[in-house]
């Protein structure tokens, strides 16, 4: 939007609530693209395709057993296939809180992986990815917080098997959601 002062001078006006969103939107899909790429880089030679990237073995001793073991013993095929879904989710708008706490864990071993066990702690304060998509995912969080709230009760009580046709509400819009119950 363009506004006009009383000299003729024109200037931008900037609405913050837009410009967050804008941002929000872009850290969401960004994280999201990284998590698919990340994940995929697994996921495709199970098919035949080649890796996006040499899977990094860590560069110090602590590291390199971390990562080793991971793969060695198949948990690295879970962690990426959670990254995929993660990633669609994110990239694709669909059940975003639920994907940002799946994401969470996954980001801050990548994170504790490049920083902690590698002594790359100049890496903090950064653009590097592994300590970015940490950043991301807890800004994400608080944008998302609403959604959370319910989970933070101090003392809740117990489900009915009544609840479970909420179920039937998840695909709906917010709107035609509470309209529903």
């Amino acid at each position: 939007m363009t506004t006009t002062t009383a000299n003729n001078s024109e200037y931008i006006k900037v609405d913050g609530w837009f410009a967050g969103t804008l941002l929000i939107t872009f850290f969401r899909t960004f994280l999201g693209g990284w998590m698919i790429v990340g994940g995929l880089n697994t996921v495709l030679p199970w098919f035949g395709f080649s890796h996006i990237f040499p899977q990094p073995l860590g560069t110090l001793h602590l590291s390199n057993v971390m990562l080793v073991s991971m793969l060695e013993t198949g948990l690295m095929n879970y962690v990426k296939v959670f990254e995929v879904i993660v990633g669609v989710c994110l990239v694709f708008n669909r059940f975003v809180p639920l994907a940002l706490l799946i994401g969470l864990p996954i980001g801050l071993v990548v994170f504790y992986n490049s920083i902690a066990l590698n002594y790359r702690y100049e890496r903090l304060f950064s653009f590097y990815m592994s300590v970015w998509c940490v950043y991301m995912n807890i800004i994400l969080c608080f944008a998302y917080i609403k959604y959370y709230i319910p989970m933070l009760r101090f003392k809740t009580p117990v489900g009915k098997l009544e609840d479970l046709k909420l179920l039937g509400t998840i695909f709906k819009s917010e709107e035609e959601a509470s309209s529903s119950r």
